[in-house]
Parts: C-alpha cells; sequence; structure tokens
C-alpha cells in the first residue's frame, strides 16, 4: 500500500525504475553488452595482429633488430591480456575490483596499439589495429566515465597520500626524461634519439607528454586531495603501468634468451623501480578498496 500526493491510500504499487545496462536498483551491477562485445573483438584482433607480427617477415620492416624483438615479445603479452578480458566479463555480473582491472588492461591495450597505429611502418593488419584502438578506446572511456566515485569507499590516509605523491613523482620524472632530450633539439641541438618512422616523432613522446603523464599527475592530485574517486583511478593507473613495463621489459628477457644485443634507453631503471613499486600499491590497494556492489556504475554514460 502507498500514499499518493493527497494522502490517499492506494493499492498500486510505485513503479520500479529501471537502469540500462542491465542494472537495475536492488541488483548488482550487471555486464552491458559494450564490455562483452567489445571483449570479444579485442580477443580476435589481438590474437589476429599477434599471429600477424609473430609470423610475416615484414610486420614490422625497416625497424631496428632489437625494436623488432622487443614488438614480437610484446604480441605475446597482448595475446595473455586479451585471454585475461575475455575471462574477467564471462559472468553477467561485473565486480568492482575485476572492473577496474580490466579497465587498466584496456589502457595498455589503447596505449600499446596507439603505439602500432603512428609508429610501426603500415602493414597488412593496419586495420585490424585501427578496430583494436576503436574497441579499446570505447571501452575505456565508458567504463571511466560511468564510475560512481561516491559508491567506493576511503582508504587509509597514508595509503592515498603516499600513492597520490608517487603518481605525481612519476608524472614529473617521466616528463622531464623525455624533455631532458627533445629541449636540445628544440635549442638547435641533434635529433633526439630515437626517433619515430621516416624521422617523425617518437610516437611514446607524443602519448606521454599529451596524454598520458597528465593524466597519471591529475589522478595522483585527487588522492592528495582526498576525493574519493581518486582510488578506483589510482588502480586502473597502477595496472595499466604494471602491464606496460611487464611487456617492455619481456622485450628484454627475449633478447637475452635470444642473444640479440640488449640497447636500454634512460627509462630503464625507473621502469623496474615504478615496476615493482606499482605492483605492491596495486596489491595494498585491492586489499583495502571496496564498492557498493550495486552502485559502482552509473547504468548509463548519460543519464
Amino acid at each position: 500500500m502507498t500514499r499518493t500526493a493527497a494522502g490517499a491510500t492506494t493499492g498500486v504499487a510505485p513503479p520500479v525504475r529501471r537502469g540500462g545496462a542491465g542494472c537495475a536498483p536492488g541488483a548488482d551491477v550487471r555486464r552491458g553488452p559494450l564490455a562483452l562485445w567489445s571483449s570479444l573483438v579485442l580477443a580476435v584482433g589481438i590474437t589476429t595482429a599477434s599471429a600477424y607480427g609473430l609470423s610475416a617477415p615484414d610486420a614490422y620492416r625497416d625497424l631496428p633488430d632489437a625494436t623488432v624483438l622487443g614488438a614480437r615479445a610484446q604480441d605475446v603479452c597482448s595475446v595473455a591480456v586479451a585471454g585475461l578480458l575475455v575471462l574477467l566479463v564471462r559472468r553477467p555480473v561485473l565486480s568492482p575490483r575485476g572492473h577496474l582491472v580490466r579497465l587498466g588492461l584496456l589502457a595498455y591495450v589503447a596505449y600499446s596499439y596507439a603505439i602500432y597505429l603512428t609508429g610501426v611502418p603500415m602493414n597488412r593488419v593496419f586495420l585490424v589495429y585501427v578496430a583494436i584502438e576503436l574497441a579499446a578506446g570505447a571501452a575505456l572511456l565508458d567504463g571511466l566515465a560511468r564510475l560512481r566515485g561516491a559508491a567506493w569507499t576511503r582508504v587509509s590516509r597514508p595509503l592515498e597520500r603516499g600513492t597520490g605523491w608517487t603518481l605525481v613523482g612519476v608524472a614529473v620524472l617521466f616528463a622531464l626524461l623525455w624533455l631532458s632530450t627533445l629541449a636540445p633539439y628544440a635549442l638547435g641541438g641533434a635529433a633526439p634519439d630515437p626517433e619515430g618512422v621516416g624521422g617523425t616523432a617518437y610516437p611514446v613522446f607524443v602519448l606521454d607528454l599529451v596524454v598520458v603523464l597528465p593524466c597519471i599527475a591529475a589522478v595522483g592530485a585527487l588522492l592528495l586531495r582526498g576525493r574519493r574517486i581518486g582510488g578506483p583511478l589510482a588502480v586502473v593507473a597502477l595496472i595499466k603501468v604494471i602491464t606496460l613495463f611487464t611487456a617492455l621489459w619481456a622485450g628484454v628477457g627475449a633478447a637475452l634468451v635470444t642473444g640479440e644485443p640488449v640497447h636500454l634507453g634512460p627509462d630503464a631503471a625507473p621502469s623496474v623501480l615504478l615496476l615493482v613499486a606499482s605492483a605492491w600499491l596495486v596489491a595494498r590497494w585491492l586489499r583495502e578498496l571496496h564498492a557498493d556492489r550495486r552502485r559502482f556504475l552509473r547504468p548509463r554514460l548519460w543519464e
């Protein structure tokens, strides 16, 4: 029995407001069609692109041997990531922490294949790279934009501040590292090393300085200011860092196994420290961070 606005009693129950993307009030967040189909597209696309990269002799033509070996090692890692993405959406109900892990993996895929699109000579799977980038980018933006900050718990303040300063420090360190290579050229010095294909800008410089490092610094600032949304975003950023540097060091491992010369850039030592620190921080965050399983995602991108 319910009451009308005038106070009268009626036997008609109020209508239940249904949420989008398979989400209803009082129920766990269900997997939407974008999560499922994007994961399937990525699994097929990454498997296809990686098989071509590993088997075709001209997949990475005109690139140094060390770069080709690193790209093929990354292809193997990307296939493993594709499998994890499918595994994380196999059930119709999403878990909050599983969703964050998935977003971190999507960030790795979007970053990696943006480099393939802009830093590798065009090959026969270029359109597959395009499909991978579109699927990963759409799923990542959708998953990030629909996060509901108020549904996530706060963790200990020392963990928030420690992670915040770590992320800000990482952004500043790598920005200074890349600028130390680029600034002399801007002032009349020699061309920066490495360069992109055909003398274009190295894609890592572009992606890091324009997108990744500002985003990492922004997440760190959110944590330092005690914003609740900073926690889940930090997990996404840290998982992206772990996945990316694991793939990069897989290339170094492959070079050591095959006897190829190993060329370590100026970011080698910082990347090892960052990989270890990020793994430790992610373990802490996944242990302490919790969310309302019914509300951690908005049902639609625009409600």
